[in-house]
């Protein structure tokens, strides 16, 4: 054996011996577990917090003896790790256990609840009704929360673009809210809810409202319109005249118009601040109603006459009704939501006596065409909401009808004096028109929105585009207008002015009135208006028949029965029968 190997197996025995000898002194055998012990005993923390638990396994002499277990009786609530470590996973209480050699130690965990945000839910204002602006409108909600809501925040936005701070921190379910004085559209209320431990919750009113001015019947007026449908607008307030049926005089000032020459002076003695409203001005002719210091709001009447403007052929003064005591009942056509005193209790616009009734606005505004499409009032629900299905747009000729016509029956019959069609005809004649069976309607032509007085393009339509061949083989031996095969030629001939308003062409007092026929048909014939016009001169007798030559031909040429007309080469209804026969045929 090597020398080295023999010394080191005699150390191992002598370490062997030695040791069995301290047994038999100094028992060192594994230690019983006689207690365990857990600090701390309770504890409290979060969902998610910690708490580390000390423990040890004491013999009974306490020492240390041993290695520990732990364990949770509700790991839902508390779980604990091999060292001790707790972690809180959901309000409640668990007991966390320390065990060796049979022994336990147990510390009890209290894990406060997670803080659940609060919850909110708005319940007014619904949407759909509008607000006044400086009105109020009471803002509800429903909020909740495990601890308790600490506030409330309101707030809104106008068209999704601007947040406006409404109220903070506010207590309760209910809020009177104070609007802005100017109009706002598109309007969402949020409410933000609050708790203590900092979270919050936050819901909008499901519907949008708008805060503007409108009546009690609903009207909200052509400028609240505009604010949103600017286009639409600007065309009928600054390029058509439905607007200036009606023209309120204020402080003695001369209404305005954007077209035209419109109303320097009101009639000779009278003062603009004698007169309430101007009638009409825009495009034809204006009448006014006085005060009631000055003629109790009757329409001005005087014996003398010389009371209505015109606004055609150079401008004049001609009488109206003179020496007659005349009310104003024309709202149904001059102006928007007209009542009249039978049905608005008795209630006289302005207090004026001989004014019959009441408007929403003065002139046609939107709303008198664009109603609610509930209630066929103004269109405040519509303004609120947005929504198309609240409003109206009608398109058959039977909106047009309503004032375009002079409401005889049936609507064929076609009202007439002193020797021409009388204006707000158009329905009437129409009715007469081929055109009304062929599909053709109001709106095929014209755009309501735009007047063709003044050119201002409300007509949309081409003459030449329907009828190519018409104006293809127009044989007239001149050209008529702007050339034989153009719109102006045909409006010259088959929309001849035979209809009068204001007053006819002082150059040509028998042929020429003011205001374009929509008969459109021509009738060949050897007749004259004679023929036209009933034996009294109050209705159009033979309108199906087309109107008749003198109107459209003696426009140029000269009648030589009459010797007025034109001025042109004198033709006879016969000569004129023999050329209007077949002129459009190749």
């Amino acid at each position: 054996m090597h020398p080295f190997k023999k010394f080191f197996l005699s150390m191992a025995v002598v370490g062997l011996v030695a040791g069995v000898g301290a047994c038999g002194d100094d028992d060192t055998s594994p230690c019983e577990t006689a207690s365990v012990t857990v600090t701390p005993g309770t504890a409290t923390i979060d969902v998610g917090g910690t708490q580390q638990l000390a423990g040890a396994a004491l013999d009974a002499s306490g020492n240390a003896c041993g290695s520990l277990t732990w364990a949770s009786d509700d790991d839902a609530v508390a779980t604990v790790s091999v060292a001790g470590l707790v972690t809180g996973v959901a309000g409640g209480t668990a007991n966390i256990t320390a065990t060796s050699g049979g022994f336990t130690g147990t510390s009890t965990i209290t894990v406060n609840p997670a803080n659940v945000g609060p919850s909110i839910t708005m319940t007014a204002p619904v949407g759909g009704a509008a607000a006044l602006p400086g009105g109020v409108v009471t803002i509800e909600w429903t909020a909740s929360d495990d601890v308790g809501v600490t506030g409330v925040d309101l707030s809104y936005t106008a068209n999704g673009v601007t947040t406006t701070t409404i109220a903070t921190d506010v207590q309760g379910m209910t809020y009177d809210w104070t609007t802005p004085s100017e109009a706002l559209y598109g309007v969402v209320i949020k409410g933000v809810a609050k708790d203590a431990g900092g979270l919050t919750a936050e819901d909008e009113t499901t519907d949008i409202f708008a805060v503007v001015q409108f009546s009690a019947r609903g009207y909200v007026t052509g400028a609240t319109c505009g604010d949103c449908h600017v286009t639409y607008f600007d065309d009928v307030y600054l390029r058509s005249g439905h607007p200036y049926k009606l023209n309120k005089v204020v402080g003695g000032v001369a209404p305005t118009y954007p077209n035209g020459p419109g109303v320097a002076n009101p009639p000779a003695g009278v003062t603009w601040d004698d007169v309430s409203y101007v009638i009409g001005g825009y495009g034809w002719k204006a009448r006014f109603i006085g005060t009631e210091a000055f003629n109790q709001g009757y329409i001005y009447t005087p014996a003398a006459g010389q009371n209505q403007w015109n606004l055609l052929y150079g401008t004049s003064w001609t009488d109206y009704h003179a020496g007659e005591l005349k009310p104003y009942d024309c709202g149904r056509c001059h102006t928007t939501g007209w009542q009249s005193v039978d049905d608005n209790g008795g209630v006289h616009q302005d207090d004026l006596t001989g004014f019959l009734g009441t408007f929403e606005e003065q002139g046609i505004g939107c709303e008198q065409c664009h109603t609610d499409a509930t209630t066929g009032l103004g269109g405040a629900t519509h303004v609120s909401t947005q929504s198309a299905a609240d409003i109206t747009v009608d398109n058959t000729d039977l909106l047009c009808n309503s004032c375009h016509n002079r409401g005889l029956e049936p609507i064929e019959t076609i009202p007439a004096s002193g020797g021409f069609i009388r204006h707000h005809e158009q329905s009437n004649e129409f009715a007469n028109s081929t055109h009304v069976t062929s599909g053709v309607t109001c709106n095929s032509c014209h755009d309501p929105h735009l007047g063709t007085r003044y050119d201002m393009g409300g007509f949309i339509a081409s003459c030449v585009v329907c009828h190519a061949d018409q104006a293809a083989t127009n044989a007239h031996a001149v050209p008529i207008a702007d050339g034989n095969d153009t719109d102006s030629a045909c409006i010259t001939c088959h929309m001849s002015q035979a209809s009068k308003s204001a007053v006819a062409d002082p150059d040509n007092l028998l042929f020429v009135g003011d205001v374009k026929t929509h008969i459109f048909d021509l009738n060949p014939g050897e007749f004259n208006k004679d023929h036209f016009f009933s034996a009294d001169g109050l209705t159009v007798e033979t309108a199906t028949e087309g109107v008749t030559l003198d109107f459209a031909c003696y426009q140029c040429h000269t009648d030589p029965v009459t010797v007025t007309g034109g001025g042109m080469s004198q033709k006879t209804l016969a000569e004129l029968s023999a050329k209007a026969t077949g002129i459009h045929t190749p």
